[in-house]
């Protein structure tokens, strides 16, 4: 029962993400929330626009009650531009360290 009440509340977040018009498309495809187990990808073009995706999904832990958990989460630059120091992204009131892979 547990992986399908996951998918319900991700339903939610995912429409709440992709009708806000942040994040990233293509091809016409929303791809700027890719969710897979209990793992949440965020992908957008720039650091204004995650910041807004990472208040869109504290409104959205508030509303429903879920809790991300920000000293696991973490953000990633790709692009020509990745080293450049950029501004901190807040989730939940805490700093998102950079890194430089995933796995």
């Amino acid at each position: 029962m547990s992986p399908a009440l996951f998918a319900m509340y991700m339903d939610v977040l995912i429409a709440l993400l992709k009708n806000s018009g942040f994040g990233w498309s293509l091809h016409g495809f929303y791809i700027g929330c890719l969710c897979y187990a209990d793992d949440i990808i965020l992908i957008s073009q720039s650091i204004y626009a995650m910041q807004c995706m990472l208040n869109i999904c504290e409104v959205f832990a508030g509303m429903l009650d879920v809790k991300f958990n920000s000293s696991k989460s973490v953000a990633m630059r790709v692009g020509s531009r990745f080293e450049c120091k950029c501004a901190d992204l807040f989730l939940c009131g805490n700093a998102i360290s950079y890194v430089q892979s995933m796995k």
